[in-house]
């Protein structure tokens, strides 16, 4: 049975909504001696705030976390989730309750933190290592590896300070995912950097996470949380709302968050287009065509889009051409479904009515998509919506294996099959 390495118990913590303008050096070293006895269990002391002014970012926060668990916490923003890490990590500490850890953390909140600017890249990673725990026997074996996945060494021994924000993004978070910790904190890491810097770091997180290390990982990407953690955790308004299997909390999370399965777009002003006839709303339904809030990888879904006429412009049309285009989180077209390319009718249409358009498996692996939809009428475009609706993919047997690629070899699933042989000579 694994051990717990991780024990929090009726943690809170309170903060005061003034600007902290009031707190002077003398006032701020009887609280930091008080505070002096009471790290190593958790906890602070803080001045008193008057009731009207006093915030609580969380309150009475419990749960446990075993070696090898890989946590994933979710919430809206200011839910305080990046708060809790922070504790964790043992940047903040609570107001009430305490905190156990058992082993070697390591900390990918703000990337960067612990650099000195007018130090070197090689310098900051031997200062940053050390901040970690490690002797510089240590930094030496792994310095290498360092440098080589960051992708700066030309730029080494230039002070960071005349770094970019991308090279400085890349080492900082090369020297983090190198420290070897038994337990990982991560807060929306893994948008570091450029793209293909992105998918190296996401390699290296999946390979954290298959050696077994303890990872809590905050993020708004469902389908990253779906994609590493085996338990989630939902915090709202500074409290545990769920916590137990992670496709059902994020289920009711993005329940609660936005039904996901119905769009109205009849009062969008950010469209382009004539006019003559407008796309009024969206629904995303399953295999059953009844609408749905959760999607899986290989699902059979239908988008369904209501449109309606302008009444004073409506006639017979000699062709219609729609297209719904699905797009990542960096605003990269992944695949769009365009009704010109196959051999169908849809002129035969009514003042008002609606279009479907049905995909037989969703190639697309976890994770969080946008929605934009075009509609062509007699070769002019009379309607075109961006950013229609977030579409939340979870982890689903596309291949009939149990198995997905990993996220990093790409976004689409394809059909494809490999042999030992089977070519005609």
């Amino acid at each position: 049975m694994n051990p717990v390495v991780i024990s929090v118990k009726g943690i809170s913590k309170r903060y005061s909504r003034t600007d902290g303008k009031s707190w002077s050096f003398l006032r701020a070293i009887p609280i930091y001696l008080s505070n002096l006895g009471r790290r190593l269990r958790g906890r602070s002391v803080l001045p008193s705030i008057k009731p009207e002014n006093e915030f609580w970012a969380l309150k009475d926060i419990n749960f446990d976390v075993k070696r090898g668990q890989r946590i994933g916490i979710i919430g809206r923003n200011g839910a305080g989730k990046s708060t809790l890490l922070k504790i964790l990590s043992r940047l903040v500490y609570p107001t009430e309750g305490e905190v156990r850890i058992r082993g070697r953390v390591t900390s990918l909140l703000e990337v960067g933190t612990g650099f000195n600017m007018n130090q070197s890249g090689r310098e900051n990673i031997y200062l940053n290592a050390s901040l970690h725990g490690l002797d510089k026997n240590e930094i030496d074996a792994i310095f290498d590896e360092i440098v080589v996945f960051s992708g700066v060494g030309e730029f080494l021994d230039m002070p960071v300070k005349h770094y970019s924000s991308g090279m400085y993004m890349r080492l900082a978070f090369s020297v983090a995912a190198h420290l070897d910790p038994d337990i990982l904190l991560m807060d929306e890491v893994l948008a570091v950097g450029d793209l293909s810097f992105q998918k190296k770091c996401l390699q290296r997180v999946e390979n954290l996470a298959s050696e077994g290390r303890t990872i809590i990982f905050v993020s708004h990407s469902m389908g990253d949380i779906a994609r590493f953690c085996d338990h989630l955790l939902w915090i709202d308004q500074g409290k545990i709302r769920y916590a137990g299997n992670v496709i059902e909390g994020i289920t009711l999370y993005q329940n609660d968050l936005a039904p996901q399965q119905s769009a109205n777009l009849s009062d969008r002003t950010d469209r382009d287009g004539t006019g003559m006839a407008r796309l009024t709303r969206l629904q995303v339904l399953d295999e059953n065509k009844y609408p749905t809030s959760s999607v899986k990888t290989g699902d059979e879904i239908y988008f369904a889009f209501d449109y309606k006429f302008d009444k004073a412009r409506y006639r017979e049309v000699s062709d219609v051409y729609i297209n719904v285009v699905v797009e990542n989180d960096k605003r990269q077209r992944l695949f769009g479904c365009p009704s010109e390319v196959l051999a169908v009718d849809l002129t035969d249409l009514s003042p008002e009515g609606t279009l479907v358009c049905h995909v037989k498996r969703l190639p697309l692996v976890p994770g969080t998509y946008y929605l934009a939809a075009g509609l062509l009428i007699d070769r002019q475009l009379v309607d075109k919506v961006l950013d229609i609706t977030t579409l939340t993919v979870l982890d689903g047997d596309y291949y009939g294996t149990g198995n997905l690629p990993l996220r990093s070899f790409g976004e689409i699933c394809v059909d494809f099959s490999w042999t030992l042989s089977g070519l005609k000579s």
